[in-house]
């Protein structure tokens, strides 16, 4: 490893190390009372130091790691809100009881001493929503800047600190600097309402499950520093220097046929989804691909596409099949990449699109985290590196002897012909494999060679009619000619023998030939004859103007010749396709009115669909037949030849294994016999989703463990959260060698190389070769989700008017809520919105949007009778205490329907749609517009959640006036709408 490489390593390890700066969870959390006394001396009465080490054993076989007795992590909460009663009721009931407001991360031995982690320098914390600025502070005691200032401040001495005293006397001024309040006060300042906030007198320890949670990577990275083999993809990711642009690559014929396999048939790949898959298709081992997707432009397709397209591709060529590893950040966005996966829609009714293996369901299977095992095993394929759950109940001898009969009559009724053995159908399956690639490379290049001739705004065949029409035309105009050469020579030969003899001598004679030939010559012939040429003057013309017609009439027939030959051609690969079951064009008006994206859209959906479900049948033969099935006493073990051939079998019935950045290297750890390894570049295809929420250092790792990564996000969603502030970033940076001054922080921020600030989506951007509209990474344009009036604001407000709209405008429309504007407001005037605590609330609007609803929602329903209710509404509040008040009154007065819409914060819709989205601004004319400017990313996600309609309710007056903020926009949207007049909605 380079020592640039072993930098970024050491950084990012120590990122993950310091992810500790949230509140705990003193209610689902074990934790133990400790006296300041405690903490102050350096060390934990014996009987609860008992309690902590016998609890933190409870768990020390998962994951095959056991914590060495003599040390543990723990988290003091060394300042805690004392919760107040006052007559029997809480007096701060804003505030959840037992809320942490201080936490000192520390090292705890199975004597009770108290140390300092010198090793993963994991800093006492704040949590940051109790740090000024926030939307919603429920309280504030002091600042994150300076937070950030005195971690910045202070970087030397925390790594002169070696002894308990040391780090308490850092622990208390680092508390009394932020809040400026004594260490020993039992109260501290509330800096949001200026008030005293009393705080409890003991403290609290937990274990430290933070280094548990981030365990598998932190053993990923600790070996990556260990191990010396070449890791391309991981190099290429954590690179300091971005990527050298090279040009696109174009749209030709040979990337065309390298497509191989569509996993779904309804619909053809977009052009921006189609030149992803191109640049896919020539990508080598170590490259990054990154592919912005804004929302609603085909994410999910385009993964399914590659996914379908790799798995293909194997098939055909019979090696083993890809191992693609699908993951994200958190267990919400990869269950959605299953349900994906698992939901393909039948496009005709036949045994080629049912899975013939019993009990498989889905083209996904979930590697859950130990926690979610219960709650995933309800809706989806689970399993783990041991095989458990879902890959144990298909792998027992009765279902693969049923799995077999399935294969051989299923197999029977695509082909209408008898099978005897599996071993017959994966050859049949093959071959009808191999059958529909060869026409699919026939048909490109037909379409490829007729652009020597057709026109694709028109149809071949017509164009052959014209062409003939032409042929004919020019033979009845050679016939034309010599008739009127002909006739010349007739008309020559009426004047007398004498008179031509001496028509070059005797002016009179040649006058009078002239007069014959001025009473003969024709209107049309003006323009090229005249009386004073001779006879052998005019044949020589037409001679020429004959030859002239015959040479355009030998090249179009040649041209007809040409393409009669072609469309026999043609004709004989869809009758050949016919009889294989496929039949191309649905209407024969379309057979010929073709060109290469026109049949290239056909065969997406003809063609390579088919080759799809083709390919998954033969690996389910090449897996009922037994390929690289465990022995018992295999089963469940993690030796390295255990797992490759584990993860082969699994590959060959489920193409797309899913799972989060936190579980990942733990499905990879593998026993050689000798020592445990890590299986580097193993995964064929990794592939991201979501990235633009994932934060570069929980993803890192997972790139050494594979050959090439397809990343896919939009860095105008919302961001990641982010585990590290800015100063505590910057110190990680110095303190592992990546910078050498505090200065170099800026070039990795614009390298998107940071654990705060940026994303897995910015980072492969940079590692990415290609560029889209002056950005690195290629772009997603087609979008399909929301009416054209409503995505123009996301198109102007991040997208520079990149987008491309493709549903159309919804004003001309001829159903629906054809009176409802796609862009309206509902004008509530108040003055200011309330506070409750720290949150925000408008009563007044929260009754209007109920009442709103109570009126219209019988409307709405009866107007998308095809859609699930629950997907019809959604509210979006930029406040918590909002959303209870919202739901409060749309529960007196919608008693029987109020569950049926949704309400919630932004961060609650993102991933999802509505046909109707309405706004709670809350705000009233005086508050300004805090949330809605806070962060673009907010109002694109908030905005492109509605599908048809979305409308604002609240005081408008509260947006600005600019239209370079998020709210200016809004009001301009809104009010251009209806010509700066209220929409009555």
């Amino acid at each position: 490893m380079n020592r640039e490489a072993e930098s970024v390593t050491k950084y990012f390890r120590s990122a993950v190390a310091a992810q500790a700066n949230t509140g705990l969870d003193f209610k689902n959390d074990t934790f133990f009372i400790i006296e300041p006394s405690q903490l102050l001396e350096g060390r934990i009465h014996s009987e609860v130091c008992e309690k902590v080490f016998v609890e933190a054993n409870k768990d020390s076989n998962d994951e095959g790691y056991k914590p060495k007795k003599t040390s543990i992590n723990v988290i003091a909460c060394i300042k805690t809100v004392k919760t107040i009663y006052e007559a029997s009721a809480k007096k701060q009931d804003d505030i959840d009881e037992l809320t942490g407001l201080f936490f000192v991360p520390a090292k705890l031995n199975d004597n009770g001493y108290l140390s300092f982690d010198s090793d993963n320098k994991k800093l006492p914390w704040f949590p940051r929503e109790y740090l000024q600025p926030m939307i919603e502070p429920k309280l504030a005691i002091g600042s994150a800047i300076d937070v950030d200032s005195y971690i910045s401040d202070h970087v030397d001495q925390v790594q002169l600190i070696k002894t308990w005293d040391d780090y308490l006397s850092f622990v208390i001024e680092f508390y009394e600097k932020i809040t400026s309040s004594k260490f020993e006060d039992s109260s501290i300042t509330n800096e949001e309402e200026h008030t005293q906030i009393e705080l409890e007198k003991n403290m609290y320890l937990f274990i430290d499950s933070t280094v548990n949670a981030t365990f598998n990577i932190m053993r990923l990275y600790n070996h990556i520093l260990e191990d010396s083999q070449a890791k391309p993809l991981y190099d290429t990711f954590i690179s300091t220097s971005e990527a050298i642009s090279e040009p696109l690559i174009s749209h030709s014929i040979s990337n065309m046929q390298l497509h191989a396999g569509q996993m779904g048939g309804e619909y053809p790949l977009s052009p921006s989804q189609r030149e992803a898959i191109n640049h896919y298709n020539n990508m080598n081992n170590g490259e990054v691909l990154a592919v912005n997707g804004p929302p609603g432009t085909g994410k999910t397709t385009l993964l399914q596409s590659i996914v379908a397209d790799t798995y293909v591709k194997r098939a055909i060529s019979e090696d083993k099949p890809p191992l693609i590893v699908a993951t994200s950040t958190n267990n919400q966005a990869v269950t959605n990449i299953i349900a994906s996966f698992g939901n393909i829609k039948k496009m005709f009714d036949s045994s080629l699109e049912e899975r013939w293996i019993e009990g498989v369901h889905s083209f996904a299977t979930y590697f859950p985290s130990g926690m979610k095992v219960k709650e995933a095993a309800q809706g989806y394929q689970i399993t783990n590196n041991k095989g458990e759950y879902f890959l144990s109940d298909i792998e027992t001898e009765t279902n693969i002897i049923n799995s077999k009969a399935k294969i051989i009559d299923q197999c029977g009724k695509l082909f209408s012909k008898e099978f005897n053995t599996v071993g017959e159908c994966r050859i049949a399956l093959h071959q009808e494999l191999l059958f529909l690639e060869e026409k699919k490379k026939n048909l490109l290049a037909l379409c490829e060679e007729s652009k020597q001739f057709h026109n694709p705004d028109f149809p071949i065949n017509l164009q052959l009619d014209k062409l003939k029409e032409k042929i004919d035309g020019f033979e009845e105009q050679i016939h034309r000619y010599q008739d009127r050469v002909s006739g010349w020579e007739a008309t020559y030969s009426k004047v007398p023998y004498l008179v031509r003899l001496f028509s070059k001598i005797i002016r009179k004679n040649l006058k009078r030939i002239q007069t014959e030939f001025r009473l003969f010559i024709s209107t049309d012939e003006l323009t090229f004859l005249n009386e004073y040429m001779t006879v052998e003057d005019i044949k020589e013309i037409y001679s020429l103007k004959i030859v002239e017609l015959r040479s355009s009439s030998v090249s179009l027939q040649k041209d007809a010749q040409f393409i009669e030959d072609w469309i026999k051609r043609y004709d004989e690969q869809l009758k050949i396709l016919r009889e294989h079951g496929v039949t191309l064009h649905d209407h024969e008006s379309d057979m010929y009115n073709i060109s290469m994206d026109t049949i290239n859209e056909t065969i997406d959906k003809k063609i390579r669909y088919r080759e799809f479900w083709l390919a998954v049948h033969y690996f389910e033969c090449r897996w009922a037949s037994g390929e690289d099935e465990l022995k018992e006493k295999q089963k469940g073990t993690n030796y390295e030849n255990v797992l490759v051939k584990f993860y082969n079998r699994l590959s060959l019935i489920t193409p797309c294994l899913v799972m989060t950045f936190h579980t990942l290297p733990k499905q990879f750890w593998a026993y050689t016999g000798q020592k445990n390894i890590f299986l580097y570049n193993f995964i064929d295809l990794l592939i991201v989703d979501e990235a633009g929420q994932v934060s570069p250092e929980i993803a890192a790792g997972a790139f050494a463990l594979a050959k090439k990564a397809v990343v896919v996000g939009d860095v105008y969603q919302i961001e990641p959260v982010w585990s590290v502030n800015k100063s505590l970033d910057n110190t990680l940076a110095l303190t592992s060698g990546l910078i050498q001054s505090v200065d170099e922080y800026s070039n990795l921020e614009e390298l998107g190389l940071t654990s705060f600030g940026s994303s897995v989506m910015r980072v492969a951007s940079k590692s990415c070769k290609y560029e889209k509209y002056d950005e690195k990474g290629l772009f997603l344009s087609e979008h399909r989700r929301c009416y054209d009036e409503i995505i123009d604001y996301c198109n102007k407000l991040v997208y520079r008017g990149n987008l491309i709209p493709m549903r159309g405008r919804g004003a001309n429309r001829k159903n629906r809520l054809q009176a409802w504007p796609q862009m309206g407001f509902h004008q509530i005037e108040s003055e200011k919105s309330n506070k409750q605590g720290a949150s925000r609330y408008n009563h007044t609007e929260a009754a209007e949007i109920a009442e709103w609803l109570h009126q219209h929602f019988d409307t709405i329903r009866s107007a998308y009778p095809e859609d699930a209710e629950n997907n019809l509404i959604g509210i979006i509040t930029p406040f918590k205490s909002q959303v209870g008040y919202i739901k409060a009154a749309l529960k007196r007065k919608m008693p029987q329907l109020w569950k049926k819409i949704s309400v919630g914060t932004v961060h609650a819709f993102q991933g999802g749609e509505r046909n109707i989205i309405i706004l709670s601004t809350v705000y009233g004319v005086n508050d300004g517009c805090y949330f809605i400017d806070a962060n673009k990313s907010l109002m694109n996600v908030a905005v492109s959640r509605a599908k048809d309609h979305f409308f604002v309710f609240g005081d408008t007056r509260c947006l600005k006036n600019n239209q370079n903020s998020a709210s200016g926009l809004l009001k301009s949207v809104m009010q251009g709408t209806v010509n700066a007049k209220e929409v009555k909605i």
